[in-house]
């Protein structure tokens, strides 16, 4: 098994490549209720090929940014501390992701962050000590943030907005001027944010060259969309928004299986991981042909959970959740480097809109709600177990050794790093940004 692993495709050892298109099918196919899911429903008459094009176009974009804009980093800094494992990929790191694409053909969400990175966490040694622990409470603040955040947005909107969305249909026909202000504005304000993160813009130093053309390129995007009904033209810039924000918080669980290099600074202790070029390349092309048998399929058995929330196949509705989840996820990529599980944060944004939308505005029983929101942590908690217990098992099946899951959670080192404790409380760490 071992002299199996270290055979080599493209410079990538079999066992890692066999783990990446695991990962990458798996991952997207499992996590496409958040990212692509209301995207996919409120497209449904669209042909498969432009959705993908649409997808794929971004893949190509977010990853070329985190080459060229993040030093060779396409993870985007989430595997600083989840280092290539030094014995290389072995047998039982490549089966989260296929016990993951048996879940996902049944239909069951799980958090594909727990799933696959728990098992390099756990058996990553003192140069992942920790790590497993702020993951869960960075993904459990992210799950209350969400639910916060939906049932505010959607307490205050809900009467009037899901209650009018309920009652009428969409049109896909031409809009009024005013169209092409509001979408050329919101263009260039995504753009800012997908580069600069919400920030304040610095008027002295700004590459006002670089502003010009993304303002130009905002109208020319405004007066190509003209023709169509203003909310399909916001939805896919939102799809387009969260899409990129969930690559940047996720690639991380499909590239940890590809060799890398990690170097510590050793005055400041900054951590740079870097990717080649050619890794580049070959995991892009791979990625854009599986993701197409994703949407050929139009997103599979998981895709009947979106259907099954409230009005989320129209696509007024899908955007202001798009949007919504985009941004909760562009904050907590800010606060650190650590990867947290999106998953936990989707469900927590549509429990708060599934309780708010019950109480306020009527449109499904609250019983029947909380009974959804029940269900879906139930699930949630399911995937968190099964991934620490295959964690655990798979490498004591292979070693006869348990994996120290103290070390993992941090309990080992809270008396020798208590710098590290503001990253377990979800704190912003100014040494760990990415950006």
């Amino acid at each position: 098994m071992a002299d199996l692993g270290q055979l080599g495709v493209f410079g990538v050892p079999l066992f890692g490549l066999i783990g990446f298109m695991f990962a990458a099918y798996a991952i997207v196919a499992n996590d496409v209720i958040q990212t692509l899911g209301t995207f996919l429903a409120s497209n449904a008459k669209r042909p498969w090929l432009v959705l993908w094009a649409f997808a794929a176009a971004i893949i190509v974009a977010v990853m070329l940014y985190g080459y060229f804009g993040h030093d060779g980093d396409i993870a985007f800094g989430r595997l600083n501390r989840i280092p290539y494992p030094e014995t290389g990929i072995q047998w039982w790191h490549i089966l989260p992701p296929l016990v993951l694409l048996i879940l996902t053909r049944f239909g069951i969400p799980v958090s594909t962050t727990f799933l696959v990175l728990t098992i390099f966490t756990l058996t990553g040694g003192s140069a992942t000590a920790g790590v497993l622990g702020s993951m869960m409470i960075k993904s459990l603040l992210g799950y209350l943030v969400a639910f916060g955040a939906g049932a505010l947005l959607f307490a205050l909107i809900s009467r009037m907005f899901e209650t009018w969305v309920f009652k009428t249909d969409v049109e896909d026909h031409g809009t009024p001027n005013w169209h092409i202000p509001m979408v050329a504005g919101l263009t260039a304000l995504l753009v800012y944010l997908l580069v600069n993160g919400p920030t304040l813009p610095d008027l002295a130093n700004a590459n006002w060259i670089a502003t010009g053309l993304v303002i130009a390129g905002s109208v020319v995007v405004a007066l190509a969309t003209h023709r169509f009904n203003t909310w399909f033209v916001l939805q896919w810039l939102s799809t387009g928004f969260l899409w990129s924000q969930w690559l940047m918080q996720d690639l991380a669980n499909i590239f940890v299986y590809l060799p890398r290099e990690t170097v510590v600074d050793p005055v400041s202790g900054d951590v740079s991981v870097t990717f080649s070029f050619g890794l580049l390349v070959f995991a892009t092309l791979l990625m854009l042909g599986l993701h197409a048998l994703i949407f050929a399929a139009r997103g599979g058995e998981i895709q009947k959970i979106v259907l099954s929330k409230t009005n989320t196949v129209d696509v007024r509705a899908a955007t202001v959740v798009d949007f919504a989840f985009g941004i909760i996820l562009m904050y907590f990529k800010e606060i650190n480097d650590i990867p947290m599980s999106t998953t936990w944060v989707f469900l927590g944004l549509l429990a708060g809109r599934e309780l708010a939308i019950s109480f306020v505005a009527k449109l499904r029983g609250v019983k029947d709600a909380a009974f959804d929101v029940t269900t879906d942590i139930i699930r949630a908690m399911i995937g968190l177990v099964i991934s620490v217990a295959m964690a655990l098992g798979l490498p004591f099946l292979a070693t006869g050794e348990l994996p120290d899951i103290g070390e993992a959670l941090g309990f080992a080192q809270v008396e020798s790093a208590p710098a590290d404790a503001a990253e377990l409380a979800g704190l912003p760490n100014p040494s760990s940004e990415t950006r």
